[in-house]
């Protein structure tokens, strides 16, 4: 219960941070667009202006309720789900791959029995395949993702179309 109150009041805490900071970026434009500049420190103030107003998003992405530590624990959880989908993807690409070839070791045996049983008695029935010799059908190209190259190649292919 105390974890979550000190979160509470350190999510408010940083909500009025950024609200000052706001305040006094705003009081400080107001102030330099009212009071003349020295030429020899107009660089170095324009620059001291610049990195200010550069952390302006960040404060109103605090202000507005968005911590940025939770949005970058929300993109590693995306990046670790990610991760796990394409592992997914991969494991069930290479499982498609061995039933196509246990498939086609049945369907050798079958034809080897019926050669038996036949008159081609002489000639080796079983031709073993190897990962490499292996046919996919279309179903399982669809479902394997693109990679990089991939899409290098079908964009070659209809540029030169």
């Amino acid at each position: 219960m105390d974890k979550s109150f000190s979160q509470n009041d350190k999510a408010r805490r940083g909500w009025w941070a950024s609200v000052v900071f706001f305040v006094v970026i705003i009081g400080l434009i107001y102030f330099l667009s009212t009071t003349k500049i020295v030429e020899e420190n107009r660089d170095i103030l324009v620059g001291i202006i610049g990195m200010l107003t550069g952390g302006i998003s960040g404060m109103l992405a605090i202000a507005s309720g968005r911590d940025p530590s939770e949005i970058e624990a929300l993109k590693d959880k995306l990046a670790s789900a990610n991760a796990d989908r394409e592992a997914l993807i991969a494991r069930l690409r290479d499982a498609q791959i061995q039933m196509q070839l246990l498939r086609q070791q049945v369907f050798e045996l079958q034809n080897a029995v019926i050669n038996k049983l036949s008159v081609f008695t002489n000639e080796p029935p079983i031709k073993t395949l190897s990962e490499d010799q292996v046919e996919l059908p279309e179903v399982v190209e669809q479902w394997t993702p693109k990679t990089k190259e991939d899409i290098e190649l079908e964009s070659q292919e209809s540029s030169t179309q």
